[in-house]
């Protein structure tokens, strides 16, 4: 029985393996055949279909030329203009013409028509008034049928089939009509929409193969159709319908041994297992390959249950504890996994029959899950129970669980951001938590209130939401809102919209942050950037951006909206520039006058205060149109909007006369300020506002040489440009006397007046040293030009200079007269007094040269001196230390404070020639001059007195005691190198 089954087992799919082959083969040769057939019937319908194609645009093309003999008019005038539209229009209601050709009775060629499409032809307009047969045809003028021939053309690489008639054989005067057809460029468009690429073919016309598409395989598939005629040529098509690169014959035949060989193995392999399946094997395949869980087979057996039948998925699920459990009851076995309090609920599904489910977490390391669902049914008189591993599961929610309680954490924690989401409405459904740090609102409350709390939202609101409709992410925008302080808060939003499958707008998320300090930040930088931190006003950056904003501004042209240009309309043009020039403004440069010596004397808290006290009189004349800058230290703009020049002057006579009463007070010092102010138009003739601030700085300069505290109007005009031009002649002429010693020192004598007893000794001569300066064409120029020039120009250090050193040159070169010398005074200016360098340079000079340093007397002005008193004490220090001595020059015209005198170590003091010109008529004068030569005289300093102008002067000068006098009375300026040479002379004598 054993043997006979076993051999069925193998038998049985021998057979079928034989049986399936055999089909197999048959259907492949009966597929290869009906392929044949079926490739020769394709072939042949596709043929045919293409010569009743051929033949009928051969029939329409030669009948469109017959109709155009038939129509040849008989009496028209211009038979080459009628023949050219009728061909062109021929040739553009049917496409395949290569050309038309109009030859006269006489066989010349008279017009050829080429259609406009581009078609590839060897006939063209530069055959008229050849003969026909350059064409490649002859046509006979009696023949009533047309003439053909086919010709290959090198030239366009194509054949070219032409044919021909006479126009009328009864009327020969009419000519001939010759047609030109690009056989290749016809069959390729006809063959290529009528012929697919599995198909090979040939069309050939007598020896010419005219068109052919890949090669015909002599395999008996191959159809010929009968010869056809094509525009009076007769053409044979040959086509075979391409063999398809799979024999679908053998492929079926391959396929079926291998499914044959497929089937009859499954087919042994069920009939096997079959016969060794036993009934017990077949209920547990059933039951536990049904299902993707460990099956478990439970038999009651007293108060417990064994186990009689587990799956293959079972010994997976409890790897590494699968021999110890398989042993063991199920009592045993929830002890094993610390389920015990589980085996009741098995028990109860056994006595009642209704299922149990529970996911439960396992503790135990004696396997692998750690969470596992199981399921138990009653099964007859057994209990079934699954267990599925839901390890994984768990551990994803929990994982996600953690994920969310993150997320909430971060938003919510986030400082001065939330995130929310919106409807397609733009209406809140959700904010984190952090609104309510923000604005003081709870989530709930402001999704419900939102458009209550809004102060002020975006101007371009409709774009972003435009923007955010088209399913793009819009720019961040601000919104401003009211918190529930009261305090306005400013939220940038970010929005990003969500889209559905379709491309819509379903909801908009995003995340916003409060925005409110970096903007004020922002806003207090800006600030800061574009003012004067001291004053508040604009600073020089801001006012040169705003200049030029206002150049642009009034130079721009600009046409009103009735301005319309047309002929001979000459007035909108005058207008136009009318209105162009009508826009005025003007600025004003403003320096103040005596600040410095305010911010010396004081220090920088007073200078600071005085700063802000003039800005606030400034404040008083502008109004908000126009501007007000601070420049520079002391300097401040203004630009009057709109405003011509008359009323602008009367507003700056009102400033000054405000300046002119303001009494500046610190530390109980009282002092009187000043402003000088240079006044230029703004207009359109404006070049840029370097030259324009140039100008005004000019026009300031000038009001401060004209006395301080004025204003100077800068006007373009022959007048203002002949000043500027002279005073840049003398700076040239400056430039050049220092690199080229153009300078000339001059002397004028400082004379005792003290009645000297002892007249037989020749005292030694005191002079002071004299500065000139030669032009080239003027002669000598004015110190009154040249040291304001200097000193505006930051020369007037290289100048004391030059004169330090080519006084002591001369003095070098003229030793005897150095023992005939008592003092050589020489000026030094505020800039030298501060110049380190120049210090330097003078003490070298003094330790080198062979005068000796107490025959040098260095004069400095009572202003510079206070204006610069640390500087001053130090220069003073430095060179005294050496040997020369010092003098305050113009004592009583600056601020005339003793103090200041006591504590300037300073040799000589010399009396203000302004007290001095008048003291013989002047009481006050008198006095004046009488309080500085006794206060000077008990601080032990001699006095010299300036402007000495008559004897009577010198009288009263002796009277008071003044110890040295200087002025045209007592000496003349005269050149140094004469009054040293005289003297050398007069000692010589």
């Amino acid at each position: 029985m054993l043997k006979r089954t076993n051999h069925r087992v193998y038998a049985l799919p021998a057979m079928l393996f034989l049986f399936l082959t055999t089909l197999f083969a048959l259907a492949g040769f009966y597929i290869q055949n009906d392929e044949k057939s079926a490739r020769i019937s394709k072939a042949q319908s596709v043929a045919e279909q293409v010569k009743i194609s051929l033949e009928v645009f051969s029939t329409e093309r030669v009948q469109a030329i017959h109709n155009l003999m038939l129509n040849w008019p008989t009496f028209e005038p211009n038979k080459v203009d009628w023949f050219n539209a009728q061909a062109m229009s021929l040739m553009g209601m049917q496409k395949g013409f290569s050309a038309l050709v109009y030859v006269n009775d006489k066989g010349v060629i008279q017009w050829v028509a080429t259609p406009p499409n581009g078609t590839k032809t060897r006939i063209s307009n530069t055959l008229v008034e050849k003969p026909m047969s350059t064409t490649g045809l002859s046509v006979s003028a009696l023949s009533e049928s047309f003439e053909s021939t086919l010709i290959y053309s090198p030239q366009t690489k194509h054949h070219h089939i032409l044919v021909g008639r006479a126009i009328s054989p009864q009327e020969p005067q009419h000519g001939f009509v010759v047609a030109g057809f690009d056989v290749q460029t016809i069959l390729g468009v006809m063959l290529g929409e009528l012929v697919g690429p599995q198909f090979n073919f040939e069309l050939i016309a007598g020896e010419n193969t005219l068109f052919s598409s890949g090669e015909l395989v002599q395999d008996g598939t191959v159809v010929s159709l009968a010869p056809f005629p094509f525009i009076e040529q007769q053409l044979v098509l040959s086509m075979q319908s391409q063999l398809s690169p799979y024999n679908p014959g053998m492929l079926i035949v391959l396929i079926g041994l291998l499914m044959s060989a497929l089937v009859s193995y499954v087919f042994h392999k069920q009939l096997k297992g079959a016969v060794n399946l036993s009934v017990s094997q077949q209920r547990y395949l059933t039951a536990s390959e049904a299902s993707l869980d460990a099956l478990l087979i439970y038999q009651p057996t007293d108060d417990d249950f064994t186990l009689v039948e587990a799956n293959s998925y079972s010994r997976y699920l409890f790897r590494g504890a699968c021999s110890v459990l398989s042993v063991m009851t199920l009592k045993e076995q929830t002890r094993y996994l610390g389920l015990s309090d589980k085996f009741a609920n098995a028990t109860k599904v056994a006595e009642s029959g209704m299922p149990y489910e529970e996911h439960i977490p396992l503790k135990t390391d004696n396997i692998i899950p750690e969470w596992i669902k199981i399921q138990v049914v009653k099964a007859g008189t057994n209990i079934a129970i699954t267990v599925r591993d839901v390890t994984e599961r768990f551990r994803a929610q929990q994982d996600l669980k953690r994920s969310e309680e993150r997320y909430r954490r971060l938003v919510d924690g986030m400082y001065r951001h939330f995130v929310y989401t919106k409807t397609a409405e733009h209406r809140f459904v959700y904010v984190s938590a952090g609104i309510d740090k923000i604005l003081g609102y709870s989530a709930s409350e402001f999704c419900d209130h939102e458009a209550k709390y809004v102060r002020q939202v975006p101007d371009e609101s409709f774009e972003i939401r435009q923007t955010i409709a088209q399913g793009n992410k819009p720019e961040p925008y601000l919104v401003h809102y009211r918190g529930s302080s009261g305090q306005d808060h400013i939220l940038e939003f970010s929005d990003t919209p969500i889209l559905d499958e379709q491309g819509g707008l379903i909801a908009v998320e995003g995340i916003a942050r409060d925005v409110t300090k970096e903007l004020a930040l922002q806003e207090e930088v800006y600030f800061q950037a574009n003012h004067d931190q001291l004053t508040g006003l604009l600073n020089r950056y801001a006012f040169d951006t705003r200049l030029r904003e206002i150049l642009k501004d009034i130079t721009a042209p600009k046409r009103s909206n009735s301005d319309e240009f047309s002929v001979g309309n000459v007035s909108t043009l005058s207008s136009f520039e009318d209105a162009k020039s009508s826009k005025k403004s003007v600025m004003c440069f403003i320096d103040m006058d005596r600040f410095k010596l305010v911010n010396d004397s004081c220090g920088h808290p007073a200078g600071d205060k005085l700063l802000k006290e003039i800005a606030t009189i400034f404040r008083q004349y502008v109004n908000n149109r126009d501007l007000l800058a601070r420049i520079g230290g002391d300097e401040f703009c203004i630009i009057f909007r709109d405003r011509d020049l008359a009323d602008v002057t009367k507003c700056l006579d009102k400033l000054l006369v405000s300046v002119s009463n303001y009494r500046f007070v610190y530390d109980d010092k009282l002092f009187f300020v000043g402003a000088s102010i240079g006044v230029i138009e703004i207009n359109a003739n404006t070049k840029s506002a370097e030259s324009l601030i140039k100008a005004a700085d000019n026009a300031c300069y000038k009001a401060k040489h004209m006395g301080r505290n004025r204003y100077f109007v800068y006007r373009d005009n022959d007048g203002q440009m002949d000043i500027d031009d002279s005073e840049n002649q003398v700076l040239h002429a400056l430039h050049r006397a220092l690199q080229n010693d153009g300078f000339e020192l001059y002397s004028q004598a400082i004379m005792p007046l003290a009645q000297s007893s002892e007249s037989h000794n020749a005292p030694l001569s005191h002079y002071e040293i004299l500065l000139r300066l030669h032009s080239q064409d003027n002669g000598l120029i004015s110190p009154g030009l040249f040291i304001p020039l200097a000193e505006r120009h930051g020369l007037m250090n290289k100048v004391d200079y030059w004169v330090v050193d080519n006084t002591l040159k001369t003095l070098e070169r003229n030793s005897e007269h150095i023992d005939k010398v008592g003092k050589i005074a020489i000026n030094l200016s505020g800039l030298t007094l501060g110049d380190e360098m120049t210090l330097h340079k003078i003490t070298q000079r003094m330790q080198c040269t062979s005068v000796p340093a107490e025959k040098i007397c260095f004069e400095i002005t009572e202003t510079t001196a206070v204006t610069n008193l640390s500087a001053a004490r130090h220069f003073i220090s430095t060179l005294r230390d050496i040997g020369c001595s010092f003098a305050l020059d113009d004592f009583g015209a600056g601020m005339s404070s003793f103090t200041y005198l006591k504590n300037l170590d300073v040799d000589y003091v010399k009396i203000d020639g302004s007290f001095v010109r008048n003291i013989v008529h002047d009481a006050i004068d008198h006095a004046t001059v009488t309080a500085i030569n006794n206060i000077a005289h008990s601080m032990g300093k001699q006095t010299v007195a300036e402007f000495v102008v008559d004897k009577a002067t010198v009288d009263v000068l002796r009277e008071l005691n003044v110890d040295f006098g200087q002025g045209f009375a007592l000496d003349k300026p005269k050149p140094l190198a004469h009054r040293v040479q005289w003297q050398v002379k007069l000692a010589s004598a």
